[in-house]
């Protein structure tokens, strides 16, 4: 039930994201997410050619990951993450469910991950943009990104 409601915020949050419209940089990712009422925006650059915003919104935490970034820092791949804390450890059927979507499902792959605390995991989506070309991030990308978010959802709350 937890998980459940955490993964409708998470849907409510990321259909609040305004559109990116221009070259896309990790500022103007960060922005955006500003402008979406995210708390604790911060941009850290891993590498000369990699970068992650972070964000949180109530308890809802997602990132945006930037790749393939040139010397004007405009990046040509995204990676949206959506992550929702589960106290506990994961059984089986967890994982089957989990496994069950990424093998039903085209666009976005779920997953779950231990926390770096050792007594919680991280559950959640990501999904991926080639931005090659078209340098482009647009309201297109979030519609899809809802829509992956909305099938998680729908398949992660089915009763077995």
């Amino acid at each position: 039930m937890m998980l459940r409601l955490a993964i409708s915020m998470a849907l409510a949050a990321g259909m609040a994201f305004p559109v990116m419209a221009w070259p896309i940089s990790p500022e103007n990712a960060a922005t955006v997410l500003t402008r979406a009422e995210s708390e604790e925006v911060n941009v850290v650059w891993l590498d000369d050619e990699v970068a992650r915003i972070d964000a949180k919104l109530d308890s809802y935490n997602y990132s945006v990951r930037m790749m393939r970034c040139d010397e004007t820092k405009v990046c040509s791949s995204v990676m949206l993450f959506a992550t929702f804390d589960m106290v506990g450890t994961p059984d089986l059927a967890m994982y089957e469910k989990t496994n069950l979507y990424n093998e039903n499902y085209p666009f976005g792959r779920a997953f779950i991950l231990p926390g770096s605390d050792g007594s919680s995991y991280g559950v959640g989506i990501d999904y991926t943009l080639d931005l090659s070309n078209e340098h482009n991030f647009d309201g297109e990308d979030m519609v899809l990104f809802g829509d992956i978010l909305a099938a998680y959802i729908s398949h992660m709350s089915e009763e077995d």
